[in-house]
C-alpha cells in the first residue's frame, strides 16, 4: 500500500499526512496514559511506604521511650544498692567498733581477782544462808 510519495497528489499527499498525525495522536495518547497510570501506581506505592515508615518510626520512639524508661529504672535502682551497700558497710564498722570495744573490755577484766572476788562472797554468803536456814 505504500505509495510513492513523488507519485502522489496534494491531496493524497494531505490525507498520508492526516493519517500519520492520527496515528501519532493515537500513540501520544497511549503514552500519556500509561504515564498517568504509573504515575499513580508510584504514588500508591510511596503512600504505603510512607505509611508504613510512619508506622515503623512511631514503633522506634514509642521502644526508645520504654529503653529509657528501662535506664533509669536501672539507674535508681544502682543507686539504691549503692546507698544500701553504704548503709550495710557503716552497720558493719559500726558493729566491729562495738565488738572491738567488748572485746578489749573483756580482755581488761582480771579473771583471778573475779575469782577471788567469788570465793569471797561465797563464803560469806554461807554462813548467812546457814543462818537462814539453807545448807
Amino acid at each position: 500500500m505504500a505509495k510513492n510519495l513523488e507519485s502522489m497528489s496534494d491531496s493524497e499527499l494531505l490525507i498520508e499526512i492526516a493519517k500519520g498525525q492520527r496515528k501519532e495522536a493515537r500513540s501520544g495518547r497511549i503514552s500519556a496514559i500509561a504515564i498517568v497510570v504509573l504515575v499513580i501506581i508510584l504514588a500508591v506505592t510511596l503512600a504505603s511506604f510512607v505509611g508504613t515508615a510512619v508506622s515503623t518510626l512511631n514503633k522506634v520512639y514509642s521502644t526508645l521511650n520504654e529503653a529509657e524508661k528501662v535506664v533509669i529504672s536501672a539507674q535508681d535502682s544502682l543507686e539504691e544498692v549503692n546507698t544500701l551497700v553504704k548503709n550495710f558497710n557503716e552497720v558493719v564498722v559500726d558493729n566491729t567498733d562495738s565488738v572491738s570495744e567488748a572485746l578489749g573490755r573483756v580482755k581488761d577484766i582480771d579473771v583471778d581477782s573475779l575469782n577471788k572476788s567469788i570465793e569471797e562472797l561465797a563464803s560469806i554468803l554461807g554462813p548467812l544462808a546457814r543462818l537462814f536456814g539453807g545448807n
